[in-house]
């Protein structure tokens, strides 16, 4: 079922999802016919790790954290998703969801039916889009995985602030587009939220960040330093 304030692709206005991008070579008609819309509250999960595959989804709306759990069920944060971009591309060609999928604010996302999606996409320009789209997102986790094993808790922690602004971008008062928990911002290092929540207050002392509102709004005060001290690793694109 629609729901009531369905969004068609035609109504959207965002222009990062690939069906905008596309849209001279997509049967409209088919998309309107076939996409499902829904709506989540912030903190609520759209996909479950193991659970079957049925589909893609894609965030018309909203922030989203993609984790995995470890063995020893610490979950590690290995992507942030907004308006645009796809949940589970990786997933495409197996039976079950290799990460979990949880809003980090209010979101609608969109979903189509595996079998559903294949046809819609199928056009030279789609495929080679798509091909160059899961490469690029392989080589990314790869770097990340590589490095984040060798860097140390200071570095850790400047990648994990650097990887949230470049996922989500900052507002005008340099501060970082979303709240995420030390919880999370551990999840996104590898590392302790004890740890997390010292190097945070390091941080502050040298002016390298502030955090504001009672700590749910971080400001990256000197971003030039912050790409220092991960320069080697050269683990962001």
């Amino acid at each position: 079922m629609k729901p009531q304030h369905f969004i068609s692709c035609k109504q959207c206005q965002n222009h990062a999802c690939f069906f905008k991008q596309f849209v001279s070579s997509i049967n409209h008609r088919l998309i309107e016919s076939k996409k499902y819309q829904s709506d989540y509250l912030q903190g609520q999960y759209i996909i479950h790790e193991r659970n079957p595959i049925l589909g893609i989804f894609f965030v018309q709306q909203g922030k989203v954290k993609i984790f995995s759990s470890g063995l020893n069920g610490t979950p590690q944060i290995v992507r942030l998703v907004q308006a645009g971009e796809s949940l589970c591309f990786r997933g495409l060609g197996r039976t079950t969801y290799v990460t979990s999928s949880v809003t980090l604010e209010a979101s609608r996302v969109c979903f189509f039916e595996s079998k559903d999606f294949m046809r819609i996409c199928n056009s030279p320009q789609l495929s080679t889009y798509l091909i160059s789209y899961l490469g690029n997102e392989l080589e990314i986790a790869e770097k990340r995985l590589k490095y984040l094993m060798q860097m140390n808790v200071r570095e850790k922690t400047a990648e994990a602030l650097l990887f949230m602004q470049k996922s989500f971008s900052v507002n005008k008062k340099n501060e970082l587009d979303v709240y995420m928990s030390r919880k999370d911002i551990a999840a996104i290092a590898g590392t302790s939220e004890e740890l997390i929540i010292r190097q945070l207050s390091e941080f502050e002392k040298e002016k390298l960040i502030e955090r504001r509102d009672h700590g749910s709004k971080i400001a990256l005060l000197d971003e030039k330093r912050l790409n220092q001290l991960i320069s080697k690793y050269n683990v962001l694109p």
